[in-house]
């Protein structure tokens, strides 16, 4: 029995055994189930989250039948909405200028290009290249903040500017909308789909003018820009969306140098205006690199005594091929591309260096020299005027700069503020060209002037107007009670001559005195300035 009871000891023992081994197996196996189940689980939720992440909403809530925790689903509904924004920005972000809200350069062209297919196929289309007029002006003097802001404002007119007409809503004429994006700076672009005739888009144009022309409310300050439009159609200019730019560009460009305010329609001549052009300033920034510049000098000679009191520096381009080129060929468009600032930081060096110069040789002159526009608002002009002088240590007394009227108005707080610093500097100022621009009397007495010179275009009907005559003796008058030496400039003829001597002009310039000559003719000249006063006094009409 014993034996018996041990035995049935050791069976149950057993038994218990394979029991606790079954038991722990069933658990294992349902342990592992459980996380098969929980695995599948997350990698839905991980699924669910990857779809959102790329952007696919489609399932906009975490399944019920996962059965996940509520922080889980907060988490899941704020990581939705915040994907979301960001795909809502990143959108806008691909089509829009963020400044404008036009349509950003990259988009525009991806919604153009497939009407340029249309077009092939008989539709018309317009496209509108429109640059800001005087922009420029009003970010330097105002500041970037209210340039963004007249950028702002130019957008908002241009949406109005499609969106009704004098006679009708555009609509009526282009079943399609229009497009415009802002290709940056002061660039836009409108395309019109669809139009009937070039009419439509020529009126649209006078539209944009018109809106554009009215002034700019910015905060205290009010400003006045205008534009310049080139306008292309497609297919008859171009069947491809970079060709119809290209040319609305080239007649934008014909519009600005036409006088700006206005728009041009494109033709094939101004393909040709624009490859010389575009030679031009090749050859003309080449010329800046190789020193290709020279000057010559036309003397200014004292009425009373025809002694020669100063000398005006003449800026001429010795073109390899051409020859001697006249400034009236090069210098507008200098001005227009920026190479002003290179040509008259040259012309300002090389006037200091023949100013020392001459009066090394025993004749010491001053000599005047014209500034640009864009010279006077760069804030370093007036240091590169006295490094310029102290380089060749020549005297500034006789340096002069001369400035249009124009120029004066164009900031006349900006122009104040530099011509004090170069007047500081020793050098004269002298007002240019006075009777063609604003006239404005208030400049002659706050702004540093010492000489007024009087426009040719006074001078050449002096001897056949009276009041031609009556004109300039006002000036010269007036000039004098101020205080300032008069000029007059472009004297052809000894009645003229004789005339502005009896009105009491201080100073006269011009083909009947001396014709501007190279700086080598110039010294003997200059150096024997009294024995040619008696020949240049003997002259007649004729001359």
């Amino acid at each position: 029995m014993q034996l018996g009871g041990a035995g049935t000891d050791i069976m149950t023992a057993g038994a218990l055994g394979i029991m606790v081994l079954t038991i722990s197996g069933l658990a294992i196996v349902a342990l592992a189930v459980l996380r098969i189940g929980e695995r599948r689980r997350a990698n839905r939720i991980v699924a669910w989250f990857d779809a959102m992440s790329l952007g696919d909403f489609s399932n906009a809530a975490i399944p019920a039948a996962l059965d996940v925790d509520t922080r889980v689903l907060q988490a899941a509904e704020g990581l939705r909405l915040s994907i979301e924004t960001q795909m809502a920005h990143l959108g806008e972000a691909a089509r829009l200028d963020p400044l404008t809200r036009l349509l950003n350069r990259e988009f525009f062209r991806r919604q153009v290009s497939p009407y340029m297919e249309e077009a092939a196929a008989g539709r018309l289309h317009a496209m509108l290249f429109i640059d800001i007029d005087g922009f420029k002006q009003v970010n330097d003097t105002l500041g970037h903040n209210l340039g963004d802001r007249l950028l702002q404002i130019t957008a908002d007119r241009l949406r109005l500017s499609i969106r009704h007409r004098a006679d009708g809503d555009i609509e009526d004429e282009s079943p399609s909308s229009p497009l415009i994006a802002r290709f940056g700076g002061d660039e836009f672009v409108l395309f019109l789909p669809n139009i009937r005739s070039t009419l439509v888009a020529q009126k649209v144009a006078a539209r944009i003018l018109r809106v554009l022309a009215e002034p700019f409310e910015l905060g205290t300050h009010a400003a006045s820009i205008s534009a310049s439009i080139g306008i292309a159609l497609a297919p008859e200019h171009g069947r491809s969306y970079g060709e119809v730019l290209r040319v609305a560009d080239t007649a934008m460009y014909h519009a600005k140098r036409s006088g700006r305010n206005r728009s041009a329609m494109f033709d094939s001549t101004l393909e040709e205006e624009a490859r010389i052009e575009a030679e031009t300033e090749q050859e003309l920034r080449d010329a800046v690199a190789r020193g290709e510049f020279m000057l010559y000098f036309q003397p200014l000679y004292e009425m009373a005594t025809l002694r020669i009191c100063s000398a005006e520096a003449l800026i001429r381009w010795n073109h390899p091929h051409k020859g001697i080129v006249s400034p009236i060929e090069f210098i507008p468009l200098a001005e227009k591309t920026g190479i002003i600032n290179q040509i008259g930081e040259w012309l300002i060096n090389e006037a200091a260096k023949q100013i020392a110069q001459f009066a090394q040789g025993g004749c010491p002159v001053m000599i005047s020299v014209n500034v640009s526009p864009g010279q006077l608002e760069r804030i370093e002009f007036p240091a590169m005027v006295r490094a310029a002088l102290q380089l060749w240590k020549a005297p500034p007394h006789l340096l002069q700069l001369e400035i249009t009227e124009n120029v004066a108005m164009r900031d006349s707080e900006l122009a104040a503020q530099r011509l004090r610093q170069i007047s500081d500097i020793g050098v004269s100022i002298a007002i240019d060209d006075f009777g063609t621009g604003y006239s404005n009397l208030y400049n002659l007495i706050h702004l540093p002037f010492t000489r007024l010179k009087m426009d040719r275009s006074l001078v050449k009907d002096l001897a056949s107007r009276a009041d031609a005559r009556i004109l300039a003796q006002t000036i010269i008058t007036m000039a004098n009670s101020l205080g300032l030496e008069t000029v007059a400039e472009g004297i052809e003829t000894h009645t003229q001559f004789e005339l502005l001597l009896g009105m009491g002009c201080d100073v006269g310039q011009g083909f009947y005195m001396c014709k501007p000559v190279a700086a080598e003719l110039f010294m003997p000249i200059l150096c024997n300035s009294g024995r040619l006063a008696h020949t240049a006094g003997s002259r007649t009409d004729a001359a």
